[in-house]
């Protein structure tokens, strides 16, 4: 029998991190023949990987940009197209009498998957089956005979807790946009797991209670209650905190808890009585499969033999409608918007300030750049281009109101593409910097990613670029008041660290001011807040024993802390203000506060009672140290005079909103939301 003529619809990352791989090894069952995405470099670059696979025939496969361009060379497809397409993509494929493999979700709407289910229950209709991977999962596959065989006697609970900071890179922004999407980490990641509960437990369902934080956009970070008969099942779903990835059912005769993942790690089967029946590894149970690329690869061959109808599909249409329908009634059901202060805090809209402009943000994955991003999407009438380096990073920001967004991305050393994403701006807000990689990485995102940054303003016509700097380009041995009129850092050619960094890029744009282009230079001190880096995130996560060293108290020097929301007004205010430009201002609270008053609120976040005992660990260094020793005072009076800038958020209360994030975000050891 010949093989199945195969094209992937969509040659995205779903398509080459699941589909291709699992191609090669069904030599003589399925021959991959077209290869088919509106992006021909996608297509393109999915037709190398199978060629570096192995795959037979990769000289002959088509590439098209619509599947009605290859139609003559294949006879079932695999569809990875945005989800809000499927429907429209899988009708036209059907009535080309294509038989489809679905990725999930079938669709976004219950009409528009009802009428698959209704176009595939035709008796002349080509095959319609949904790809649902976990199914094959060896630790799923074994609750399914858990559950099944009475094993756990009546099951009364579940628990399913999914969620890390998302790290798959996707190749567009499609993923986040809710035109693509249609909707967010419950569309995405709560697809496979309502299918896995579906199939666990039958299909009588109804949502109790469901919540999530989208504020416009799609959701980030989502809980439902969901009730399957008598069984309560509570989910919980991020691609921003890591909430782990278990499962625990519990029955009247004993309780299983799995990992999640693949493989799923060590899984328990523990009696009602306390007794451990299982720890360890599962078995892969045929269809089953114990490696990642098997899992697709049966999946195909399931495919496959079902078109021939020599098998019965793993997963079919009417498991993907029922998906959808438990979707949907958690998104227009018991809703309720999870408030997140420190998102929706201080975002009422800013006057007039920015109204009819457009603002790129470089570095809006990061803690600062993210923050802009927020406020102007939230608090400001400006169209906003994000600048990233890449997409998966951008999480946290899908949740905004997209009507204004336009993600961009584009690499700092790419002038050109920096060009592109400034495209229609008049004001930049340089945000980003060498955050990662070697030192020579470092300084070239720092201050070459700064230079084409100013060369592509200008180049794209961009009236204004707002620099971020910091008050580390002064004198460290500088004691008293600090202004921006006080002595510089040396530079020193030989040193290539955080803070030259920033001098030599704060010089470039102080340089870059003059006619066809304004620049603004912000110099903050100790930058804290949600999301934050090295002073917040790596102050809560610190050693225990550092805190024996560190400040308390009374002790210690002067500490030139900001929240990042006031850095922010700053930023929102140098952008707008016609008497900033060509200024570079020192950026803080007036508020008087020492590093031992500092370190004592991240010892309260942390549950330390007092400074803690000795580490075991390394010591804090003295370069450290000594910088808790500083006096230098940064006064605030040109932000005052030129941009009428005054800091709003006294310390106590950008701690208690730092600690609400951290708690939220388990960033506090052994803290729980």
């Amino acid at each position: 029998m010949p093989p199945v003529r195969l094209a992937l619809v969509g040659c995205g990352a779903a398509a080459r991190g699941c589909h291709v791989p699992a191609l090669p090894p069904l030599k003589g069952d399925v021959q991959l023949t077209a290869l088919i995405d509106r992006d021909p470099r996608q297509a393109r670059a999915a037709l190398e990987l199978y060629r570096e696979l192995g795959g037979t025939g990769a000289d002959a496969v088509v590439v098209a940009t619509d599947p009605a361009e290859a139609a003559d060379v294949f006879d079932a497809a695999v569809v990875a197209v945005p989800h809000t397409v499927h429907a429209r993509t899988v009708e036209s494929l059907l009535a080309a009498g294509k038989h489809v493999l679905l990725e999930k979700p079938m669709t976004t709407s219950v009409e528009d998957a009802r009428h698959l289910v209704t176009l595939a229950a035709d008796a002349s209709a080509p095959l319609l089956a949904m790809a649902h991977p976990r199914r094959l999962f060896p630790a799923y596959a074994w609750v399914k005979r858990l559950v099944e065989s009475g094993e756990l006697g009546d099951v009364v609970r579940v628990d399913w807790a999914e969620g890390h900071p998302y790290a798959w890179e996707p190749v567009s922004w499609s993923m986040f946009d809710r035109r693509l999407a249609g909707g967010g980490v419950l569309t995405d990641t709560a697809s496979h797991v309502f299918d896995t509960l579906l199939w666990w437990l039958g299909p009588d369902v109804e949502v109790v209670r469901y919540e999530d934080d989208s504020l416009g956009g799609v959701e980030a970070d989502a809980r439902a209650h969901l009730r399957f008969g008598q069984v309560d099942v509570h989910c919980e779903f991020s691609r921003l905190r890591d909430l782990g990835i278990s499962c625990t059912v519990t029955g009247t005769r004993a309780t299983v808890t799995i990992g999640t993942d693949f493989p799923a790690g060590e899984c328990t089967l523990v009696a009602s009585d306390g007794v451990e029946l299982h720890r360890g590894d599962v078995a892969a149970v045929a269809p089953a499969q114990d490696e990642w690329e098997l899992l697709f690869t049966e999946q195909l061959a399931n495919f496959a033999a079902a078109v021939r109808g020599t098998a019965a599909v793993h997963s079919g249409p009417e498991d993907g409608l029922r998906v959808v329908e438990l979707i949907q009634a958690c998104y227009g059901g018991a809703h309720k918007e999870a408030a997140r202060p420190w998102t929706v805090r201080g975002t009422a809209p800013d006057s007039t300030v920015l109204d009819g402009r457009t603002v790129a943000v470089t570095g809006a994955s990061g803690f600062i750049g993210g923050r802009v991003v927020e406020r102007l999407a939230l608090g400001t009438r400006a169209r906003v281009q994000p600048v990233v380096r890449g997409f998966g990073r951008a999480a946290r920001l899908s949740v905004l109101p997209q009507d204004r967004l336009e993600f961009r991305r584009a690499d700092l050393l790419d002038t050109d593409g920096l060009r592109a994403a400034f495209h229609g701006c008049d004001t930049v807000v340089h945000c980003a910097f060498g955050s990662s990689g070697g030192e020579t990485d470092r300084w070239a995102a720092s201050v070459e990613g700064t230079a084409n940054v100013l060369a592509a303003a200008r180049a794209a016509g961009v009236r204004r670029v707002v620099h971020l700097s910091t008050i580390d380009v002064y004198d460290p041995t500088a004691a008293g008041e600090l202004t921006e009129e006080s002595p510089g850092r040396p530079a020193d050619p030989a040193d290539r660290e955080y803070e030259q960094q920033k001098l030599a890029a704060e010089q470039l744009v102080l340089d870059a001011h003059g006619p066809g282009l304004e620049t603004v230079v912000l110099q903050p001190g100790v930058v804290y807040g949600p999301w934050g880096g090295q002073w917040t995130t790596a102050q809560l996560q610190r050693a225990e024993g550092d805190f024996a060293m560190l400040p308390t108290g009374e002790e210690g020097g002067v500490c030139n802390a900001v929240y990042v929301d006031d850095l922010v007004d700053a930023a929102l205010l140098a952008a707008d203000r016609d008497s900033a430009a060509g200024q570079r201002f020192l950026v803080g609270n007036g508020e008087p506060l020492g590093w031992g008053r500092f370190f004592d609120a991240f010892r309260a976040l942390r549950g330390l009672d007092g400074p803690s005992g000795p580490g075991t660990g390394d010591p804090v260094p003295d370069w450290e140290l000594e910088l808790y020793r500083s006096t230098a005072r940064a006064r605030y009076d040109k932000a005052e005079r030129l941009l009428g800038f005054t800091a709003r958020t006294p310390f106590a209360e950008g701690v208690e909103l730092t600690g609400q994030w951290a708690a939220w975000a388990r960033q506090v050891p052994g803290a729980r939301s």
